[in-house]
């Protein structure tokens, strides 16, 4: 293996802060955001890469660029304990001096307001646990609290039979974690939440939370030990015959760990008036008799599952000592627990191995775990797979190989000599990609000196730098072979998240032009199946604008075919932006029309087959709409059965309501006035409409109508526009900004379900 490049990728000052090591102290989060956690605030850094912004990263000095924003946390605004009670055992320390502890982030497409991002859950030292949400520019706009959630969990505890001391300690949260989205293997997915929010309290409960009408529903309550709940740590799920489950490890603050199973079932049932089929979740929890690691008095400082081989593995941190448990597997050759004590690396004075964790990472090519400590030293643990090893013989990835970088790394990004007295601290570290691209958080020290240092005089800086050579070109194409053929619609990320580490490689695309190429179109021409949509045989009313919206959403962002070709089209485009050679460039434009052209055919026959399904509901202000849709399917480019579905619509159409036909309405529905001086613009395909005077607009991408209100999104990854559906009217008042060809109820549905860009499947970044 050869040396990485010393120099860093990326180093950014991070001024007055304190951060305390965790594995919630750096984290990405589904939206392809780094969240890094400190005292007093968090900060929010978004890579450049795949981002398409007319204007730079905030950060110009390195090699990756970087947005950046912020969520300021309010220490005075904390819940009042002794209102609740007066005995000691409530007490809560955590308020004299009240700061962050610890965060998760859901999965992505939680939140409304025009765009669905993800949610940060927010743990305060007085125990008090808060949502929060960007509501209008998710790289560079201001993160809002959506809730406290802290009253809600008091109010449940109320109503259990314990006295006020027991309440309060069960309304208490010491940990806290976030699951990814469980994933029911049902094509198009379901738009349901399957995460959960799993947070420990003082008591020793579990409290088990869905993200539901923007807010939180408590599912269930399980009682697992008579100790503080300090760490939680989720297995992936896994899926057979409609049903997900998850083993969740607590660590307590003894140091023992417990194992509670989590199964949810997907349900199906027939919608009211039987348009689509509707989806609830059931939920079932199970504390299992298996104490996998005994009280030994010892705090956790991290605990995490890992899968080498897809078997599940735990590991345990605390203070110089790495626990393994595993309960056996035909792949892996051990079984039971491993205790691996670590040994201290001397690189500065402050150099010992008893100090906390701050990252842990299974890297699965080298089928090693990488566990880094506060005072910047890396230790890996090999052979996951035979029998773990702490012994760096006949390896390339090393301890002190690694160790060495982060320290090389730390002497280069500091403004000061360094010497043997100066210690890197190292408060959380994370990968970039698989690991040959790491990012950590680290700030010099001096602990020797013995002085008192206040908040504002700290200074961290965020590293992004290689460990490791980057992968060979076969792994990298083999890489994003998996990403594009394999990833599911279900998952809970965007585009953005799923092609960070192919973004990262961006000299491996430009060089491997043709084998890109090649990889891009291979499986290209794969479609999804018609819906098949049961007419809706009632009249308009409320349920069927729901249901219609929910089955459009539905297939159109719970497609595997549909998600494929959004990521292909996003790395053809992120290439064709960075490609300076021209010819090269031009190839890379032809695919992306490939893609956008498919793209656009599946998503005009989902709407051809919703319109069909709801044509004896419509009415004269929904058929311009109607016949925008069904002509533009009809064109000669379409394929043969999109073009038969618009027949279809335009018969039954005409069936129904006699005066409608493509005489009457076709012209009309295929033109706008220019807003400027009035003249007609015809639809013509492309993004942008121009009239015979010059003036210029931009067109909906979701509708296509003509953009001429500021009451806009625009798309984080291609920088695509909509118009903002009319649920954001802020105040209420605000006049309807839609054109007057678009006042249907079918376009307001259309705009309301279409909570991520339609082509590249990314969130809309700003709105207004």
């Amino acid at each position: 293996m050869t040396s990485p490049s010393a120099a860093p990728i990326s180093a950014l000052n991070i001024p007055s802060v304190t951060s305390r090591p965790s594995l919630s102290c750096l984290q990405w989060s589904a939206d392809g955001q780094v969240f890094f956690l400190t005292k007093g605030s968090i900060y929010i850094l978004t890579p450049d890469r795949g981002v398409h912004s007319v204007t730079q990263g905030d950060v110009h000095d390195s090699h990756v660029k970087w947005f950046s924003t912020m969520i300021d946390f309010n220490p005075r605004d904390v819940h009042n304990w002794p209102a609740g009670s007066q005995d000691w055992a409530g007490l809560s320390l955590g308020s004299l001096d009240v700061g962050l502890r610890a965060m998760s982030c859901s999965p992505s497409n939680l939140t409304g307001n025009g765009g669905h991002v993800c949610i940060a859950a927010i743990l305060s030292s007085n125990m008090d646990l808060s949502l929060w949400h960007t509501p209008k520019n998710t790289i560079k706009g201001e993160w809002v609290k959506l809730c406290d959630v802290t009253p809600f969990i008091a109010e449940l505890a109320s109503r259990e039979p314990h006295c006020a001391a027991e309440q309060t300690l069960r309304s208490q949260i010491t940990g806290l974690l976030w699951s990814t989205q469980a994933e029911f293997d049902i094509t198009p997915a379901p738009c349901l939440d399957g995460s959960l929010l799993v947070t420990g309290t003082r008591a020793g409960t579990l409290m088990l939370f869905r993200f539901e009408n923007s807010a939180l529903e408590h599912v269930t309550t399980v009682e697992v030990a008579d100790q503080w709940i300090t760490h939680l740590a989720l297995s992936p799920w896994t899926s057979q015959g409609g049903e997900c489950e998850t083993t969740l490890a607590c660590g307590a603050a003894d140091g023992s760990v417990s194992l509670v199973k989590i199964v949810q079932i997907l349900t199906s049932e027939s919608s009211p008036a039987g348009f689509s089929r509707g989806y609830t979740i059931r939920t079932r929890v199970e504390k299992l008799n298996l104490a996998i690691f005994q009280p030994d008095n010892t705090g956790i400082t991290a605990l995490r599952w890992i899968s080498p081989t897809g078997n599940m593995v735990l590991v345990r941190a605390t203070p110089g000592v790495i626990s393994l448990w595993s309960g056996g597997s035909t792949t892996l050759n051990w079984s039971g627990t491993r205790f691996l004590r670590l040994c201290t690396q001397k690189l500065s004075v402050g150099s010992s191995s008893l100090h906390p964790v701050s990252g842990l990472h299974y890297v699965r090519q080298e089928d090693a775990l990488l566990v880094s400590l506060f005072d910047g030293t890396v230790h890996v643990i090999h052979s996951l797979i035979e029998e773990p090893t702490l012994s760096d013989v006949s390896h390339d990835l090393t301890s002190k190989r690694l160790s060495d970088i982060l320290r090389s790394n730390f002497t280069r990004t500091e403004r000061q000599d360094i010497s043997k007295r100066d210690v890197n601290r190292v408060s959380g570290l994370i990968p970039y990609d698989d690991f040959s691209v790491a990012l950590w958080v680290q700030e010099s020290a001096q602990p020797s000196n013995f002085d008192y240092k206040y908040d504002v005089l700290h200074e961290s800086t965020f590293v992004a730098a290689r460990l490791c050579k980057p992968p060979t070109h076969d792994a990298f194409l083999h890489e994003l072979s998996t990403i594009l053929n394999s990833t599911k619609a279900s998952c809970g990320t965007t585009p953005l998240h799923l092609l960070r580490p192919i973004f990262l490689q961006l000299q491996d695309l430009l060089d491997l032009q043709p084998r890109v190429l090649e990889t891009l179109l291979q499986n290209a021409d794969i479609w999804p199946s018609s819906p098949v949509l049961t007419p809706w045989p009632g009249e308009d009313g409320p349920a069927l604008r729901t249901t219609f919206r929910q089955s459009l959403k539905q297939h159109m962002f719970g497609c595997n075919v549909l998600l494929s070709l959004r990521l292909r089209l996003s790395v053809a485009d992120f290439c064709w932006r960075h490609t300076t050679n021209l010819s090269k460039r031009d190839a890379y434009s032809v695919v992306a029309q490939r893609f956008l052209r498919s793209i656009s055919f599946i998503i005009l026959r989902i709407l051809c087959r919703h319109l069909f399904a709801v044509v004896a509901c419509l009415k004269a202000e929904d058929i311009p709409f109607l016949m925008r849709i069904a002509l533009q399917s009809s064109m000669p480019s379409a394929p043969s059965d999109l073009r038969a579905d618009a027949e279809a619509l335009l018969n039954t159409l005409s069936s129904h309501i006699p005066s409608c036909s493509t005489d009457t309405y076709g012209k009309e529905s295929m033109q706008e006035n220019c807003p400027a001086c009035g003249l007609v613009i015809y639809l013509d395909g492309d993004s942008e409409a121009t009239c015979p005077k010059g003036h210029t607009w931009g067109r909906c991408s979701v509708t296509s109508f003509i953009l001429s209100t500021p009451l806009l999104r625009t798309c984080a990854g291609c920088n695509r526009k909509a118009f903002l559906p009319l649920s954001c009217r802020d105040p209420a008042s605000t006049p309807n900004w839609l054109p007057s060809s678009a006042q249907s109820w079918v376009v307001k549905e259309f705009l309301e379900c279409a909570s991520r860009c339609l082509f590249c499947g990314n969130n809309f970044g700003s709105f207004f």
